[in-house]
């Protein structure tokens, strides 16, 4: 069977449709919709509900972090009150200022489309923390009994008044010290500090006269002696004596005294009684109008033991104002003692800047000097020599009007001083044996008594010293060492 490529389909074309039923009510139902929607949309009335996070009022305590909790925020409507639907919410820039007792107020915004809404929360600052006292301590330290307390030292601070110190007050009652402070706010603080007693220190033990008493033979005595203690004040009574005093014979006795404070704190101190003989009768074969009281300065030195041997050919007595500024010849000191000379003082350095810088000074110097004498002849002496003597003016340099004080309290303290009425010339004159005798020799028929300023560290006077003695001697002259009641040479005082 063969196919017909050339035929054709004649049947008609399908007709083109309009739209259906089922299109028509899709655009109805859509437009009624967006009416609905819009016609919802405009007549809901749409609102911003505000949750505060927490409570609306809080209060926080002055000085510590404030943490804030927020608030949520949400629209909805009145007819579409199921409608939720979260915003966020801003909250305003004022801060609570965390240091500064007040009210503040944190605001909270939110916004949606037109509208917006807002809630607040009140924050009261208070300040109800009560200030901090800091008691400062002092290493080892104590109070003595019976005083006051001396303050150690304390701060206070507050969380909101800063450094309150200058408002705290104190009171001491029965042993324990009572801090208080007070804020602005009222707030109080408070602290006890218990006092530490203690006495560390024993009592002092002074005499109303001289340290070093002097008495003839057969006089009676009064002690004088008294004791102050820091903390027990007047302890006079208490004080206890240790002695062997005898004043009916001749030597030098130490009277001890003791005292004990009630903190069981003990003093000590010693004082030397010298009891003399009673002056002796001048002696017969002696002319009144020519007595020499020959005195050597500044030794004992290398050339006194040279000079102690001439005197002792002679049977000649001398007066010897030593210093300790030879330390090596100390000991002939007491070997001029046992030989029948008088010692004295005259100062332990005999440096002008040390000794005539203060009295204090001075006496602390004289009385070392005491002290090494002492020791070499075991008795204390009552005779001295001012360095330069009284009338030096050198001392001004050092301290104005101390030889006025010196010479007074020399007597208050019961020492005798001796300056001079005739010098050698060895104390920087002249160095000549010739110029000394003649010095001498003229000046001892100026005077019935004659005090002679020589120095026996000067080799030049200890030679020339054989032929003054000699020739003194053949004339006549009797040579006296010097007691504390010898006739004085006292010059005008210049300081």
């Amino acid at each position: 069977m063969s196919v017909n490529n050339n035929y054709k389909n004649t049947a008609p074309a399908p007709r083109k449709r309009g739209p259906g039923t089922a299109g028509v009510i899709a655009v109805i139902l859509l437009a009624v919709l967006f009416a609905a929607a819009i016609f919802l949309f405009v007549i809901n009335r749409w609102e911003i509900v505000i949750r505060v996070n927490g409570p609306s009022a809080v209060t926080g305590e002055c000085g510590e972090p404030y943490r804030d909790q927020g608030a949520e925020a949400e629209v909805t409507g009145s007819i579409l009150s199921s409608v939720h639907h979260q915003i966020p919410v801003t909250a305003s820039a004022e801060g609570v200022n965390i240091h500064e007792p007040g009210e503040y107020k944190v605001t909270y915004t939110a916004k949606f489309l037109w509208i917006s809404e807002t809630a607040a929360r009140t924050v009261s600052i208070v300040d109800t923390t009560p200030p901090q006292i800091e008691l400062l301590t002092v290493e080892d330290h104590y109070t003595l009994p019976h005083h006051p307390y001396e303050e150690e030292g304390y701060t206070a601070t507050d969380n909101h008044d800063g450094d309150i110190t200058d408002r705290v007050t104190s009171q001491e009652r029965d042993g324990i010290v009572y801090y208080s402070v007070s804020d602005e706010a009222g707030n109080i603080a408070t602290a006890e500090r218990e006092i530490y007693y203690d006495d560390r220190n024993a009592p002092v033990i002074s005499f109303e006269g001289p340290e070093e008493v002097f008495l003839f033979k057969g006089d009676s005595w009064k002690d004088d002696v008294r004791a102050e203690d820091d903390a027990d004040g007047d302890v006079t009574d208490r004080v206890e004596y240790e002695t062997d005093l005898n004043t009916r014979k001749v030597g030098t006795y130490t009277v001890t005294y003791t005292v004990t404070d009630e903190w069981g704190n003990t003093a000590t101190k010693k004082r030397f009684v010298t009891v003399k003989p009673v002056p002796a009768k001048a002696p017969k074969k002696m002319d009144p109008k020519k007595v020499i009281y020959l005195t050597f300065d500044d030794g004992p030195g290398p050339y006194t033991e040279e000079l102690l041997k001439i005197l002792k050919k002679h049977k000649v007595k001398a007066t010897f104002f030593v210093t300790a500024a030879y330390e090596d010849y100390r000991d002939l000191i007491k070997k001029e003692y046992k030989a029948g000379h008088s010692i004295g003082i005259h100062t332990a350095t005999h440096r002008y800047e040390d000794v005539y810088e203060s009295t204090d000074a001075y006496w602390e110097d004289f009385n070392e000097m005491e002290d090494i004498i002492q020791a070499q002849i075991g008795r204390r002496v009552d005779i001295f020599r001012f360095p330069g003597g009284s009338s030096n003016t050198i001392s001004a340099n050092y301290c104005e009007g101390i030889m006025t004080e010196l010479t007074q309290q020399a007597g208050e303290k019961g020492y005798a001083y001796f300056d001079w009425n005739i010098t050698s010339g060895d104390a920087g004159d002249t160095t000549s044996g010739d110029v000394m005798y003649d010095n001498m020799m003229e000046g001892i028929h100026k005077y019935e008594n004659s005090v002679i300023l020589c120095h026996d560290v000067k080799d030049y006077t200890v030679k020339m010293m054989d032929r003054f003695l000699t020739d003194a001697l053949e004339e006549g002259y009797t040579f006296l060492p010097i007691t504390s009641d010898s006739p004085g040479a006292h010059h005008g005082v210049n300081n």
